[in-house]
C-alpha cells in the first residue's frame, strides 16, 4: 500500500475486486502515488496561475511538461475529452493532462436565467460534465495500459465552470465501477480521489456519506423495455442497477441521447446517396444532444430516404411529431439542471418524457417489419470494438486519419483507421 504524505487526510478507503479506492482531503501533489491527473484546455498550455493545479504543475515541472505538451499538440488546439500523458520529473511515473474544453470556452459570465446565453452555456456545461467523464474512463484505461500501480484524480471540472460537484464524484464513483467490471484477472489499479477545497470536500463527503448509509432498497432505479437495438438495451441494463436518484436522472437522459443518436444515424445511413460522418459534422468534435436531435429532424424531412433502411420509417415518424420535439427539449433542460447542480424534476416524470421523446414502446415493434438490427450494416455509424469482449462502439468523431468510437455502456474508446472504417470488421 502507497505511503500517505501527513498532508493528506485519508476519508474512506475500500476495495472493489480489483481496484482499491481511496478518498482523502489535502494536496494532490502530497499523494504517494505513480501517477496525477490535471485538467487542462484542450491547447494543453499550462496556466501561470499559481491556485490552479495547472499553474502547480508549471511552476514545478514548468518547461519540461510543457515541452512534452508541445511536441504532442504541435501548436494545434486538440478536441475537448483529449488525454496526453507527460513525465512527472522526480515526483510521478507520469502526469495526465484530461483536456475537458477549449481555451475560449468558459461558463463563469453570469446571464441572467431564461435567456439564450444561459441556455447555450448550460448546455456546454453538460457537454463538459460528458467530456470529464470520458477523460475518467482514458486515464484509467491509460494507467493499466501503462503498469502504473496507483493514480490520484482532482475534482475535475468544479470552480469557474459550475459544474456540481455532487454529480461529478457519483459520474467518478460510476466510472470506477465499470472499470473495476473490465479489469481481468492479474490486472488491479489503487485509485485516488483528493479534494483541496473545502467546500467542495464537504459536499462530496456527504454523498460518500449517503452512499454508504442509504439502504439500496431506498435508491432509485429505472426499467425500460427492450428496444431490439443492442446498444441501447445494454446501457438499459445499466439503468436497472439501484442508485443515487440523481445519477439514475442523468443515466436516463444519457439513454435518450444515445436513442436520438441511433435514430440519427439510422436516417443518415437511409439517404441517398448515404451521408458520411465528414459530411454531418465537424472535424474532431462530439457532437451534443442538440446536434444530434437537429440533424435527425433535418434529414427526416429529406425527400432522398430509403424507406426499406432499418428503422427510418419509425424513425422519420418520431422526428416529425411535435410532442416528442417537445420532450427532446425537455430531456435536454434537465441534463443541464442535473450538471449544475439545480432542481429537476422527479425520475418518474423524466422517465415519461424520455417515453414519449423517444415513443420507446414501438422500438420493438421495428424488428418485426424491418428484420433484426444488424451491426455490420450500421458501419460506419456502429462497429463492434477491436478488442475480445465483442462490445458495440457508436461513432462519436472522425479526426484526421480515424474514426472514434464510443461504446455507451462501458465508455470504452476505439479508433479505426478512416481508410477501413466502412469495411467488414
Amino acid at each position: 500500500m502507497a505511503h500517505v504524505h501527513k498532508s493528506i487526510n485519508v476519508i474512506h478507503r475500500s476495495r472493489l475486486k480489483r481496484v482499491e479506492f481511496t478518498f482523502a482531503a489535502g494536496d494532490l501533489f502530497d499523494a504517494k502515488v505513480d501517477a496525477i491527473v490535471s485538467s487542462e484546455q484542450t491547447d494543453f498550455i499550462l496556466s501561470k496561475n499559481p491556485e490552479s493545479l495547472s499553474g502547480q504543475i508549471w511552476s514545478r515541472y514548468g518547461a519540461t511538461v510543457q515541452h512534452e505538451l508541445d511536441a504532442a499538440t504541435k501548436g494545434q488546439v486538440l478536441r475537448a475529452g483529449t488525454i496526453l500523458d507527460t513525465s512527472g520529473e522526480q515526483d510521478f511515473v507520469r502526469i495526465f493532462h484530461a483536456g475537458f474544453h477549449d481555451p475560449d470556452d468558459w461558463l463563469s459570465t453570469p446571464v441572467a436565467p431564461g435567456d439564450a446565453d444561459s441556455l447555450f452555456s448550460a448546455s456546454r456545461a453538460a457537454d463538459h460534465f460528458e467530456a470529464i467523464g470520458s477523460c475518467i474512463a482514458q486515464v484509467l484505461d491509460a494507467a493499466i495500459a501503462q503498469k502504473l500501480s496507483s493514480v490520484a484524480f482532482p475534482l475535475i471540472g468544479c470552480g469557474l465552470f459550475g459544474l456540481d460537484e455532487k454529480m461529478l464524484v457519483l459520474q467518478f464513483l460510476d466510472a470506477l465501477e465499470v472499470f473495476d467490471d473490465r479489469l481481468v484477472e492479474g490486472e488491479s489499479l489503487h485509485v485516488w480521489l483528493v479534494i483541496r477545497d473545502r467546500a467542495q470536500f464537504e459536499s462530496a463527503a456527504g454523498v460518500f456519506l449517503d452512499l454508504l448509509l442509504q439502504e439500496r432498497s431506498k435508491m432509485a432505479m429505472v426499467r425500460v423495455k427492450p428496444s431490439g437495438v443492442p446498444m441501447l438495451d445494454r446501457f438499459a441494463a445499466r439503468l436497472s442497477q439501484r442508485t443515487n436518484e440523481d445519477w439514475a436522472k442523468w443515466q436516463l437522459c444519457r439513454y435518450a441521447e444515445i436513442a436520438v443518436e441511433l435514430i440519427c444515424y439510422g436516417l443518415s445511413r437511409a439517404t441517398r446517396p448515404a451521408t458520411t460522418p465528414e459530411s454531418l459534422f465537424e472535424e474532431s468534435r462530439a457532437p451534443t444532444f442538440g446536434v444530434f436531435r437537429e440533424v435527425a429532424q433535418r434529414l427526416a424531412a429529406s425527400e432522398m430516404l430509403d424507406d426499406n433502411a432499418w428503422g427510418v420509417a419509425f424513425f422519420v415518424g418520431v422526428m416529425h411529431d411535435e410532442a416528442v420535439a417537445r420532450a427532446l427539449e425537455i430531456i435536454i433542460a434537465q441534463r443541464n439542471d442535473l450538471a449544475h447542480g439545480r432542481r429537476s424534476l422527479p425520475l418518474v416524470e423524466i422517465k415519461k418524457h424520455v417515453m414519449k421523446g423517444l415513443q420507446l414502446e414501438s422500438w420493438g415493434r421495428i424488428p418485426e417489419t424491418d428484420g433484426e438490427f444488424q451491426v455490420v450494416d450500421w458501419q460506419p455509424w456502429a462497429r463492434p470494438s477491436s478488442t475480445t469482449t465483442g462490445q458495440i462502439g457508436l461513432f462519436e468523431r472522425w479526426q484526421k486519419n480515424a474514426l472514434r468510437y464510443l461504446v455507451p455502456e462501458t465508455g470504452e474508446i476505439f479508433k479505426v483507421p478512416r481508410s477501413s472504417a466502412v469495411g467488414n470488421p
